[in-house]
């Protein structure tokens, strides 16, 4: 599955666009200058060589080749044969070139196929098909019909009058740039008896290559066949297509692109950007299954994982890409702990800036989870207390999800011994027995470091000591590959590739086209951003990290100052003392001033970044007047860089930034606390909260148990919605309400594992999201369903009164299982079956209503306990409507038509 499929072949995009602009293009020039020189010949005869009469002599030699006057016969045929040739060279050149663009895609109205059937919305689904296809930004759609150019470059020239060159060259002129590159047709269809009854039969062709290619896609409603054909559509064009070479396809060009794989990374990139986090990890998952090498899907999964909280498990996903660059895992830790200059053949981010460009982005990601190494640190030594889940006998029990995360830390810490061992060597010789024979060898040093740090690394039976000591050397490793991301990141800019972009940027500015696509790598940080956060951030947060390090040992104690340990981050001055602060502007205006582009919002925003971390030096607790002065210092600075950051935002930015400033970013926890940052966030995102009080500012985990209550709410409301719907269908076919049934035992047992699960269990999140949108497809287009992640009500709610709802509903489920609903749903769906094999067809209207009620009666005592706080009626009645789903009784000899309730 992750392998890629060879090239396209006779297909109408073929992958030869580029090579074909350029050739067609030198080809046109080339006869273009030959046209002009046989024209000289041709009009020597008039004018003679003068620099200010060269214009005048090629029009008039054009001129002769038209009238044939003045020149032999031989000459007049070479020079029309030439000229034919030079128009065809440029049709053929411009043709491709739009294709390349691409051009205008001409989206035809739908043909309905469907016999004998109540006439479809067509201009309902053909506008729909034209508004998935703008919306994926690869070109704007003609929405209105356009003429088919002509199939053949002799059309052009069939109604050519050499006699009438005033009419002739214009119409000419006017015929040899196309108008259109591709073209997409559908018919619908439909298909009985079957889960995915709608489909459409959809044609692409291109008139770059006159050629058409055509497919049959179905889904379970018109609206999702609709998308699956557009999805289709762009795998197509997008491989030969100027947005193909745009991360992250552009390893996918001239190559087959699976739609499923399209469809799934623009569906994780929307729920992503809707704050969907649990949906966004579940199709960035099945992305990779496509295409697992793919290093931009694995930054912005891993930049998922890390929104829930996930630290270790987005660690692991930017750890397992680092070598997709070109090189070995064993090459890549050579390349980063080695001290001497690099080969040149190993400058391959000079050399291929487009290839290797992406993983630099996943690089900054790894480094900058190694570097909160406070977060980290947290997330890898869990509390007791968070390991397991309360089991039937009122034991922990390691529940699925915590069985992962275990294997998960056991492969990691293997990766991370065998990486990063140089920046635990001080420690392990600290702590290794005196007279060890293998530290007296460079191999014997480097075994021992391993096996200290792979110790260490375990979540079992490990001190705080050695948490911290932990910590210091992920600080280490942060800066050290900080280091060399810059080195790397500086080769890549300076690659003639990178320049050739930066003019066309420039050009763009001074003469924007309506709509264009920025075809140069993509940077996911700033030139400043990073110096500031290699120089500046990586050394203060070590600092902090030393600063809490615990007391030498005995006698062969260690030293902690970065010049000892084998990294070359700091071996150009760029350490910084924890105990002075006051540090930390200097290297910020030499950084500043190394910009050659105007400033963007993260260069601003790691400065705060870089003072909110600075202000962990003043506890609240033990501060006097002269650090009271310097707090209030750094968080006034803090704060006047994020107000220059939001100034200097894109609109996206203003959006995207808010849950991230206001409850994510690892540096800020500290500003959080300030007043001038509830004031800050009052003034940039209006409607946050009144002047004069104190923002909440709750852990990540804290919001996503409110989130879970949200979430499980609104999960009640939409099956109690779902349910009286149904009540009111009337008589119901057995298979149907048998579908009906599964798909609620599926959801109870989703909402029973959300529950009883913990915060970190994403996974059972999504299933819930997809049992309650399986249950009521219309679900899925509902805008308020499942609701946005990390938002306001979730900081305003009380964490300790969620804690214990979710687990006193948790151990009300567990009680009476054999008569909960979903028991009730199983001896249903058993009934039913009964009921088919014995010839029953359907359920009776009062029937179907009387069950229907009972359901729905359940689920709306359930969304009551979530909603109501700690209420004895609330928590008797959900009990009572919980368990009271009548029991089937089917007896054929009564009736065998009738299923008694």
């Amino acid at each position: 599955m992750g392998k890629r499929p060879g090239k396209l072949s006779r297909t109408p995009t073929s992958p030869l666009l580029v090579p074909r602009v350029v050739a067609w293009g030198s080809a046109a020039a080339v006869l273009v200058l030959a046209v002009a020189v046989l024209a000289w010949r041709a009009g020597g005869h008039t004018w003679s060589v003068v620099l200010g009469r060269v214009l005048p002599r090629l029009f008039n030699g054009l001129a002769a080749f038209l009238s044939g006057s003045g020149i032999s016969p031989g000459l007049r045929l070479a020079g029309l044969l030439l000229v034919v040739l030079a128009l065809y060279a440029y049709w053929r050149a411009t043709r491709s070139l739009l294709g390349y663009r691409p051009g205008p895609v001409q989206v035809q109205q739908l043909v309905d196929a469907t016999a004998h059937r109540k006439p479809l919305p067509v201009d309902d689904l053909t506008s729909r098909l034209r508004m998935q296809l703008s919306e994926s930004s690869l070109y704007p759609p003609t929405t209105v019909p356009t003429e088919a150019p002509p199939t053949g470059f002799l059309d052009l020239l069939g109604d050519v009058d050499l006699a009438k060159p005033g009419t002739t060259i214009p119409r000419l002129l006017s015929r040899l740039r196309p108008k259109l590159a591709y073209r997409v047709g559908g018919v619908l269809q439909l298909r009985e008896h079957r889960t995915e009854p709608c489909g459409i039969t959809v044609t692409l062709t291109a008139y770059v290559f006159s050629g058409a290619r055509a497919t049959t896609v179905w889904g379970r409603d018109w609206e999702h066949a609709v998308c699956r054909a557009a999805y289709w559509v762009e795998a197509s064009l997008l491989p030969v297509t100027r947005a193909g070479r745009r991360p992250p396809w552009h390893a996918w060009w001239a190559r087959e692109l699976p739609p499923e794989l399209l469809r799934s990374y623009q569906e994780a990139k929307a729920l992503s950007a809707g704050q969907r986090y649990d949906q966004a990890l579940e199709r960035y998952r099945d992305a990779l299954r496509f295409d697992p090498q793919n290093p931009y899907i694995r930054a912005e999964f891993a930049g998922a994982q890390e929104k829930l909280g996930l630290q270790v498990e987005a660690l692991d996903t930017c750890q397992r890409s680092l070598a997709l660059d070109g090189q070995t895992a064993d090459a890549y830790n050579d390349r980063l702990w080695v001290r001497r200059r690099p080969a040149p053949r190993r400058f391959r981010y000079l050399r291929l800036p487009r290839k290797y460009g992406e993983t630099l982005g996943l690089r900054y990601r790894n480094a900058i989870l190694l570097g909160t190494g406070d977060q980290l640190m947290r997330a890898w030594y869990p509390k007791k207390d968070e390991q397991g889940r309360q089991g039937k006998d009122g034991q922990k029990e390691e529940s699925p999800r915590a069985e992962e995360q275990r294997r998960t830390r056991n492969g990691l810490r293997l990766l991370l011994a065998a990486r990063y061992w140089p920046a635990a060597v001080d420690f392990a010789v600290a702590a290794a027995v005196p007279g060890d024979t293998r530290l007296y060898s460079k191999r014997g040093v480097e075994e021992a470091a391993r096996t200290w740090l792979t110790e260490r690394l375990a979540s079992e039976n490990v001190t705080d000591d050695d948490q911290r000591r932990v910590r210091v050397v992920f600080q280490r490793a942060a800066a050290q590959e900080l280091y060399r991301l810059a080195e790397d990141d500086l080769y890549a800019r300076l690659s003639p590739m990178t320049w050739w972009y930066g003019i066309q940027r420039a050009l763009r500015r001074i003469w924007p086209p309506a709509y264009v696509q920025d075809g140069g790598p993509l940077r996911l940080f700033s030139r400043v951003a990073l110096v500031i956060t290699r120089d500046v951030w990586a050394p203060l947060r070590l600092a902090w990290a030393l600063s809490e390090m615990p007391p030498m040992l005995d006698g062969a104690g260690y030293h902690a100052e970065p010049a000892r340990w084998r990294g070359r981050a700091y071996g150009r001055g760029h350490a910084l003392s924890w105990q002075a602060p006051a540090e930390l502007d200097a290297p910020i205006r030499r950084a500043m001033r190394r910009r050659t582009s105007p400033r963007e919002w993260q260069d601003h925003y790691i400065c705060a970044c870089v003072y909110a971390v600075a202000m962990n030096q003043y506890p609240s607790e033990h501060r006097d007047g002269i650090q009271n002065e310097r707090y209030r210092r750094l968080a006034e600075k803090a704060v006047d860089q994020l107000e220059k950051a939001v100034l200097r935002a894109e609109s996206g930015f203003t959006t995207m930034g808010r849950s991230w400033m206001r409850f994510e970013d690892p540096d800020l926890v500290r500003l959080r606390a300030d007043p001038r940052f509830g004031d800050f966030v009052r003034s940039a995102y209006p409607g946050t909260g009144a002047m004069g009080d104190r923002l909440p500012c709750p852990p990540v985990a804290c919001l996503l148990e409110g989130y879970t209550r949200r979430l499980l709410r609104d999960a009640a409301l939409v099956m109690e919605l779902n349910w009286r719907e149904r009540a009111g269908n009337g008589s119901t076919a057995v298979d149907t309400l048998k579908c009906w049934l599964r798909a609620e035992e599926r959801a109870w047992d989703a909402f029973r594992a959300v529950v009883g699960g913990r915060p970190s269990d994403w996974a059972d999140r999504a299933t819930l999201i997809a049992a309650v949108q399986e249950s009521d497809p219309a679900a899925a287009r509902r805008s308020d369903f499942p609701p946005g992640m990390l938002q306001e009500s979730d900081a305003q709610s009380d964490h300790t009164c969620t804690v214990n709802l979710l687990q006193s509903v948790a151990a009300e489920l567990r009680k009476g299982m054999s008569t909960s609903a979903p028991t009730r749903s199983r001896a249903w769906c058993a009934i039913l079956d009964d009921a088919l094999a014995s010839g029953v067809a359907k359920l009776p209207a009062p029937q179907v209503r009387a069950l229907c009620s009972q359901y729905a009666a359940a689920w709306l005592r359930l969304g009551a306990r979530l909603a109501a706080e700690q209420d004895e009626t609330v928590e008797v009645k959900f009990r009572g409507a919980v368990h009271s789903i009548a029991e089937p009784r089917h007896d054929t000899r009564r009736s065998p038509e009738v299923l008694w309730i």
